[in-house]
């Protein structure tokens, strides 16, 4: 298992060569970036090799769509991190909730809350079941 670790560590050293351009990285996403993440049998082509066939219209309309998919993963993130901070308020406001009911205030997972919940819920069931058999 250290062996496989070692090699890992290796091969993520290892940086990528293009030898059409000589653009050369250790960063995966650079590399993905030039090389492409192409897996579906058609041939391969870095972008400096595709880019260079384009002319200069073509280059433009390229680049304004990724412009516009960054834009678009742009907003998608916002939009994303203003419901991580909605929820964030949510579960903050129900901790407060949870902690102002007297039982739970030393409770400090839901874990701990259903476990004396049960504990109440079978004090109350003896305490009934006391009663009944006192008639």
């Amino acid at each position: 298992m250290n062996e496989q670790k070692k090699m890992d560590a290796i091969l993520e050293a290892t940086p990528w060569r293009c030898f059409h351009c000589d653009f050369i990285t250790s960063d995966h996403a650079e590399a993905q970036a030039h090389f492409g993440d192409r897996d579906d049998g058609e041939e391969f082509k870095p972008i400096c090799k595709w880019w260079d066939r384009m002319d200069d219209e073509e280059r433009k309309e390229a680049f304004q769509d990724a412009m516009r998919d960054l834009n678009e993963g742009a907003q998608e993130n916002m939009n994303l991190r203003e419901q991580v901070e909605d929820l964030e308020g949510i579960v903050g406001t129900q901790e407060s909730q949870i902690k102002s009911y007297k039982p739970f205030r030393e409770c400090r997972s839901i874990h701990d809350i259903f476990c004396l919940y049960d504990s109440m819920e079978g004090r109350a069931l003896a305490a009934e079941e006391r009663e009944r058999n006192k008639s």
